[in-house]
């Protein structure tokens, strides 16, 4: 058992370290990225992760994705790890030529599960 964990450990690190290419074609030079969570953690209180970009599935091992500037919508959850609540929200969000941007949740009142996911930029 020991060295099975052994063995999955590094690979656990390396989830969700990943960067999902959200666009057609050869890399836009003047892409934007989105960082989020990864959705395999070390126990992060509330974590916010990327699930669609403009109706593309965005697989478990990426926490962040780069699009061609411009509009896009974003489909992401947030989960509160001490209720284990998922909320899921949809952003409509305008992206800058080379900009970072980074999810960001608040909790609800009472913190049971996460009020709002909005974006900033970095």
């Amino acid at each position: 058992m020991t060295q099975r964990f052994l063995v999955l450990l590094p690979l656990l690190a390396l989830a969700g370290c990943g960067t999902f290419a959200a666009y057609d074609g050869a890399r836009p030079a003047d892409v934007a990225t989105v960082h989020a969570d990864p959705r395999v953690n070390a126990g992060l209180p509330m974590t916010v992760s990327i699930r669609r970009v403009d109706g593309r599935e965005v697989a478990m091992r990426y926490s962040r994705v780069q699009v061609a500037p411009g509009r896009h919508r974003l489909l992401v959850d947030c989960t509160l790890l001490a209720t284990r609540a998922v909320s899921r929200h949809v952003l409509e969000v305008e992206l800058e030529p080379g900009g970072q941007y980074r999810l960001v949740a608040e909790s609800a009142p009472g913190n049971q599960r996460c009020g709002e996911v909005r974006l900033e930029a970095r």
